[in-house]
């Protein structure tokens, strides 16, 4: 099992992005889980949940895709887009945050990411991070992105 974790966070941007149209993406049960864990990680530590976000949501399985397309594993998208702008092309808030992770597998898999992310440290910091208030999830092929947003 092959696995790999990136994080990235840029807090207090200033410029803000419209939100393209576009239709909801559904999240399947593996992304649901993760969401659960990683919202029980944060209620243990005093935090409120992290509310799903459909436009986080479009914003994760647009860079969940591309990678598995263009077969990278990276914050920026292929064509060179930081990962803040990519976000904020959906969002408009003051602070984003990104985490990666490839890991294939079937049940509990959601559990299994929400759990890598939890036990290292850089990841554990953007789970804990008290401005985020929403969470857009895709897993494309293995490979995950978590999206996070603070409240508008």
């Amino acid at each position: 099992m092959r696995t790999l974790l990136k994080i990235a966070v840029v807090p207090l941007a200033l410029m803000a992005f419209a939100a393209p149209s576009g239709a909801a993406v559904r999240l399947d049960r593996a992304e649901r889980a993760a969401i659960r864990h990683i919202n029980a990680f944060r209620a243990q530590h005093g935090l409120p949940g992290l509310r799903r976000s459909r436009a986080l949501n479009r914003s994760a399985e647009e860079h969940s895709t591309d990678m598995w397309l263009r077969s990278f594993f990276d914050h920026p998208s292929s064509d060179g887009t930081p990962f803040d702008v990519r976000v904020r092309r959906y969002v408009g808030n003051r602070s984003v945050g990104e985490t990666l992770a490839w890991l294939s597998g079937g049940r509990g898999v959601g559990a299994a990411v929400a759990r890598m992310w939890r036990d290292s440290p850089p990841h554990r910091a953007i789970l804990l991070e008290p401005s985020f208030r929403r969470i857009g999830m895709a897993r494309r092929h293995g490979l995950w992105t978590a999206d996070f947003a603070s409240a508008r």
